[in-house]
């Protein structure tokens, strides 16, 4: 982690003042949270919508912190405590991630998309953990905020870092791509998230490829070429660096088989002929993510022993196509977040899990859809062939919406609406009673990752 003396620390943070500040004194890493001080941290107050940093600056003194950065005018700053004053503090959060990034001697892999981003950096992390000494963003750390905490906290010994770049709105990539710098930049998918900032599915796209803007020039580009407006984006606008394309179609990283097991897929690819990757994940868009994770092994001279041992630790972050047993039931909880295509692709999961018992979507609302919610939500619902699922429970007034086209269309499942969580509560507790394979999906702003906790 970041250990910089204070001396350093102002000059990069580029201070316009301080007190009761001793130069020489060494950092050992930054929080910006008062109740998690390890000692000799740097505290970073930073102005919330509800909550002010500053206010807790003397407690984390008290905990510990060798001292805390002050931002001009805020009111009152404590007289008998370490400060380093600076025009923002969110800015020199940033600065320091920056500086430190620049003596880090590790290989950075920059991974963003509209979904797919942390369990791909979950499956590449676990890869290059098997010929490595790796580290990977913690949680979804992954804005303006997260990803420069996250590269504080990466040691000195990393060798090879894999960071998750979310973003959106405009111009936010071009912060976190001069922060990282990357060696390898993947692009997972391409999808409506956050269209009610983007407006136009062209926007998301040109945003996400300002991943490649800092991509170190001997750098690797990897992008999934089975997302139409990527791939073109790609092919009409060239990077110098090299580009190597994953997917189903003739590209130069290409899925040539796959079959579904209850316990995860097994694919083959053109990569490594003949040899079968086992992947102990549900989805078959997890393949497309492994897919990337294989392209940076091979970067990275790994064999396909290699990369299957690490597909056969992979840590994965929690509430995406997380399975739990819960009584007689199993529980598929991706409760995370949610837009049309990863939305798509849980029920994908769910339509074709090779298990012959009763299963049930329950679908909450997708957010950040601006305008095109209602259009989106009834998409769903008029385009997808809902096969082998046999009950389709929803929540929200856009999913009542997605729902309605449903009925239209006669399809032998049945629809149960529900507009109180408490309600669809009691119907899983006592569904989990009996035999079935549950999909719980919904933007994370619809707290149905409470309800499962719940449950």
């Amino acid at each position: 982690m970041i250990d910089f003396t204070l001396q350093k620390v102002m000059q990069v943070v580029h201070a316009t003042g301080m007190q009761n500040i001793d130069a020489n004194k060494q950092i050992d890493g930054v929080t910006i949270d008062s109740r998690n001080v390890d000692p000799n941290n740097l505290f970073i107050p930073l102005v919330g919508q509800r909550v002010n940093g500053h206010d807790f600056v003397i407690r984390t003194i008290q905990s510990g912190a060798v001292a805390s950065l002050w931002e001009n005018g805020q009111a009152n700053p404590p007289k008998d405590v370490p400060l380093i004053f600076v025009e923002h503090t969110l800015d020199a959060l940033q600065q320091l991630a920056k500086a430190y990034r620049e003596e880090l001697e590790a290989t950075f892999i920059g991974i963003t998309g509209s979904s797919g981003k942390t369990s791909t950096k979950d499956i590449v992390a676990s890869v290059c953990a098997v010929g490595y000494q790796t580290q990977k963003t913690f949680g979804n750390r992954n804005n303006e905020i997260g990803l420069p905490l996250t590269i504080l906290q990466i040691r000195r010994s990393t060798q090879v870092a894999v960071i998750e770049m979310g973003i959106s709105d405009f111009h936010e990539m071009d912060l976190l791509t001069e922060i990282v710098k990357p060696h390898v930049a993947i692009i997972t998918s391409i999808s409506e998230s956050h269209i009610d900032n983007f407006h136009e599915m062209i926007h998301t796209v040109e945003e996400k490829c300002k991943i490649t803007k800092c991509l170190q020039p001997n750098g690797l580009f990897i992008y999934n070429a089975d997302t139409p407006l990527l791939a073109d984006y790609v092919k009409n606008h060239p990077i110098e660096q090299m580009s190597i394309a994953y997917g189903k179609k003739d590209v130069p990283a290409k899925i040539t088989g796959y079959r579904i097991h209850t316990g995860g897929l097994y694919f083959t690819t053109n990569l490594f002929d003949g040899y079968e990757f086992y992947l102990p994940m549900l989805g078959e868009h997890q393949i497309y993510n492994a897919m990337s994770a294989i392209v940076c092994a091979v970067a990275l001279g790994l064999e396909a022993d290699e990369i299957q041992e690490g597909f056969r630790h992979i840590d994965l972050t929690g509430k995406r196509n997380e399975v739990k047993k819960i009584r007689e039931s199993i529980v598929i909880d991706d409760t995370y977040n949610a837009n049309p295509l990863s939305m798509v692709a849980a029920l994908d999961t769910l339509s074709n899990y090779p298990l012959n018992i009763k299963k049930i979507a329950v679908l909450g609302d997708m957010f950040g859809l601006g305008e095109q919610a209602v259009e989106l939500h009834r998409r769903i619902g008029r385009e997808y062939h809902f096969k082998n699922i046999q009950e389709l429970w929803v929540i929200g007034e856009y999913c009542a919406l997605l729902a309605d086209e449903v009925k239209v269309r006669n399809l032998p499942i049945l629809i149960r609406q529900f507009t109180e969580k408490e309600d669809l509560y009691r119907a899983l507790k006592e569904q989990t009673n009996s035999m079935s394979l549950i999909l719980v999906k919904a933007s994370r702003g619809m707290l149905l990752d409470e309800l499962v906790t719940k449950l």
